[in-house]
This record gives structure tokens, sequence and C-alpha cells, in this order.
């Protein structure tokens, strides 16, 4: 188990790194949106991809140690959380203060991306529904373009008016 710890600790650190550089993405995504640069918008998602590849491999590593920790530590592993791992160490103060900025990095990231798909998603509401009125509005062209000539409507006037 005293291999398995810094090993841990290593992979928190990195995964902390990673979720700020995920962070600035998002916050460059918001100025981004916010002035219209779509354009922009794809070189920031492939740093994003780039950051999220590296945190899926981190991710794997740290679920591998996390279940070797459990059959030594006797945690199911359905219970067991870097919480309970903190709990059950006895030298965990370095290991506390990594899990913790890890929630707090996610929960930023989390908060950032939420408001940045409000930003998208408002924009696209607005247009599908003035394609609706679009498709919805009754003229003189037909679905294929064409000029759709309506018949000449003729008054007709009461003989007792």
């Amino acid at each position: 188990m005293k291999e398995q710890i810094p090993e841990l600790l290593g992979i928190l650190r990195d995964e902390i790194h990673f979720y700020h550089e995920l962070l600035e993405c998002e916050l460059r995504k918001t100025a981004m949106l916010a002035e219209g640069r779509v354009e922009d918008l794809m070189e920031c998602n492939k740093a994003e991809e780039e950051s999220i590849i590296h945190l899926q491999n981190l991710e794997a590593r740290r679920l591998r140690i996390c279940e070797e920790l459990c059959k030594e530590l006797e945690i199911p592993r359905e219970e067991f959380t870097l919480l309970r791992l903190v709990e059950s160490l006895d030298d965990s103060r370095e290991l506390d203060e990594s899990a913790a900025l890890l929630r707090n990095v996610v929960r930023r990231v989390q908060v950032v991306g939420a408001r940045n798909r409000e930003m998208i998603e408002k924009p696209l509401r607005y247009v599908e529904g003035m394609l609706t009125v679009f498709a919805n509005a009754a003229g003189p062209y037909q679905p294929n373009g064409t000029f759709n000539a309506e018949a000449s409507v003729y008054p007709t006037f009461s003989q007792n008016a």
C-alpha cells in the first residue's frame, strides 16, 4: 500500500492539472461565445479533447489503484471514495488536500460548462423557433421552391346591402 499512495497522489495532481486546462478552455469558450467568434471554438475544442483523453487515461489508472487499495483495506468497492481512503490512513493530509482540490476544479469546470451550454442553446432555440415560423408560414411558394399561383378571389357583394 505504501507505493500506491504516492502513485495515487501523482495521478490526482495530473488530473488537477488537466482539469485546470479544461477550465481555461471553458473560460476561453465563454469569451468566444460572448464575442461571437464561433470559428475560434474549433481550436479550443481540439485542446479540450486532448485534455479529456489524458483525463480518461488517468481515470483508468486511478480506478485500478483504488481497486487495489479496496482489497488491501477491506473496503467494499461500492463504498470506496477518496474521503473513505483518507479516513483509513494515518498520514493522509496531502491526499485529503488533493482530493479537495480535484473536487473544486471539477465543480468549476461543470459550472462554466453549463453556462457555455446555455449560451449556445439559447440562440439555437431562437433559430429553431424562427425556422418553425418560416416553415409554417403560408405563402405563394411550394415546398420545391416554385411559385404557386393562388386562385383569384372575386369579391362578392350582397344584393341586400
